[in-house]
């Protein structure tokens, strides 16, 4: 194991004090690399020792020593899922501090950080729906790649379906990418000399891409089968005037075979089409230098691309050596799309749904033969509806914002008569509040409320074919409520779907009385 040791020279005349202890240890673990932080008051420290072992005893001698204005330093070539102790002490001309300490998991697994959530800067465009929380990011502000997060092999539907560097990809031996930062970003770039090979040999392509599913291991850093808004902050250029020119922001189906790619009724070397006609495979939320948004999923009987599902191009932005916020939300029933903030276009259609029902591969990358091309990304953040305490309903308590999102329907918010929270939602007669919810297929559910007023309410739970949104005859309730909040709960069953795919389920109340009914603290969750 190679270390990094910077030498530290003691001047003379240095305070004879005792150097002040370190403290507020804060430390990261990912299965690459441990991130070690503390805190220091400003004093005569000529440095920090640092040390780490994997037994509660500290070495003789230290892993590494810093300088004075070093406060934060990454331990590499570690054991995955492993317990390591960190100790990390000051030094002056008078001798060594006491150290803190400090154990640390080279966990697999990604978390929120709380210290990244009190101020994200910059912030998030306005595009984000009021009531989503953030449920995963990457601010690039380390000096390497969270590897929990992301996977360095660069592998798509497209490349299997053609054999691109197959071989390779199952020896785990893909062209690794080109990236740099600076402490604040990360540059996802391609030039003469970097990566040192190319993806594709014969055009001398090359890619210099992460992404959160790895193709040969068939694992995914990122569960957002769920759907949500995300957001990316880029800077792209060019130089050199490079071949195949392409900077992109996208997602794709995953593997480890073609069965998203091919169609249903499709099979292509013993591997059946899984995907609706009509559903996506791939949406590029920006690609080249212009941010063509698109969606394909158009696959003939024989496995060959046909064309896209839909397509445009922002006009009217400046995306070369700018700044520039990208943003797409991703609901059951519809995509859009968003430019520092702005909505540009949106298939909401609910007879037309392109929306995938699946986990989607995320990309961010750079790819150029000849010349330069680089990426800098600032941030990347996936926004969701929170679900609490086992309900899987977002906004169930319609106090999440004041367009009652994602409800749809000509219902009102009432700030005077409610159960719990800062509204409730009141129905008039003929009135109607509906959503369209992601939930496990093939469950028992339970759909439970409190409803006050006389009126009658019929409620449904059906559930929605994907593409066309057709909806089955489903669950249906009707009941009437009285002067005080009572409870009333309707079961249902989800259809199939294929693997951990999700199904659409659309949830209706309808006052079908001539008195009005306030509904709130909405609930569903799975029948145990």
């Amino acid at each position: 194991m190679r270390f990094l040791f910077l030498l530290l020279f003691l001047t003379a005349g240095a305070c004879a004090q005792p150097p002040a202890v370190p403290t507020e240890l804060k430390l990261l673990g990912t299965r690459r690399w441990i991130r070690v932080g503390w805190i220091d008051k400003v004093g005569d420290e000529l440095g920090y020792k640092i040390y780490c072992a994997t037994l509660n005893k500290k070495p003789g001698l230290p892993l590494a020593v810093v300088g004075p204005d070093v406060r934060r330093f990454f331990i590499q070539q570690l054991k995955e899922q492993t317990k390591y102790y960190i100790w990390v002490e000051s030094f002056n001309a008078s001798g060594v501090s006491k150290p803190v300490t400090g154990t640390v998991i080279t966990s697999r697994n990604w978390s929120l950080d709380p210290d990244e959530l009190k101020l994200l800067s910059p912030a998030s465009s306005a595009a984000v729906p009021e009531g989503m929380a953030l449920f995963w990011n990457d601010e690039f502000n380390d000096e390497l790649l969270n590897r929990n997060k992301w996977s360095t092999n660069y592998y798509s539907n497209i490349d299997f379906l053609k054999k691109d560097n197959l071989l390779l990809m199952r020896q785990d031996s893909l062209p690794q990418p080109a990236m740099s930062f600076n402490g604040h970003s990360i540059h996802l770039f391609t030039n003469d000399s970097l990566p040192v090979k190319s993806f594709y040999p014969a055009s001398g392509r090359k890619i210099s891409s992460i992404q959160t599913y790895d193709w040969r291991t068939n694992e995914n850093f990122l569960d957002n089968s769920r759907g949500g808004y995300f957001e990316v902050r880029v800077k792209r250029s060019s130089s050199g005037k490079p071949q195949g020119v392409n900077t992109a922001f996208w997602m794709d189906s995953p593997g480890p075979d073609l069965k998203y790619y091919l169609q249903q009724g499709t099979t292509l070397e013993g591997v059946s089409g899984i995907r609706p006609a009509g559903q996506v495979f791939e949406i590029d939320v920006f690609e080249m230098l212009n941010a063509q948004f698109v969606l394909h999923g158009s696959v003939d009987q024989n496995g060959n691309f046909v064309h896209n599902l839909a397509t445009h191009i922002a006009e009217s932005y400046n995306h070369i050596d700018q700044w520039v916020t990208h943003g797409i939300l991703w609901t059951p029933t519809s995509i859009k799309h968003y430019i520092n903030g702005n909505l540009i276009k949106e298939y909401s259609d609910k007879h037309k749904i392109y929306s995938p029902n699946h986990f989607m591969n995320v990309f961010l990358g750079s790819y150029g033969a000849g010349g330069s091309v680089d990426m800098e990304v600032d941030y990347i953040r996936g926004y969701q509806w929170p679900l609490l305490k086992g309900n899987e309903l977002p906004n169930p308590g319609f106090d999440a914002n004041k367009n009652l999102l994602p409800w749809e329907g000509t219902g009102k918010l009432s700030s005077n008569v409610k159960r719990n929270g800062d509204y409730a939602l009141v129905l008039n007669p003929g009135q109607y509040i509906e959503q369209y919810v992601y939930l496990n297929h093939s469950m028992p559910y339970q759909l439970e409320f409190w409803m006050k007023g006389k009126g009658n309410l019929k409620v449904t739970a059906k559930n929605l074919t994907p593409v066309s949104g057709d909806l089955d005859k489903g669950s249906s309730l009707e009941t009437s409520g009285n002067d005080d909040f009572s409870i009333k709960r309707l079961e249902f069953k989800t259809g199939s779907e294929f693997l951990n795919h999700m199904k659409t389920v659309r949830i209706k109340f309808v006052n079908t009385g001539t008195s009005a009914v306030i509904l709130d603290d909405v609930k569903i969750s799975k029948v145990r």
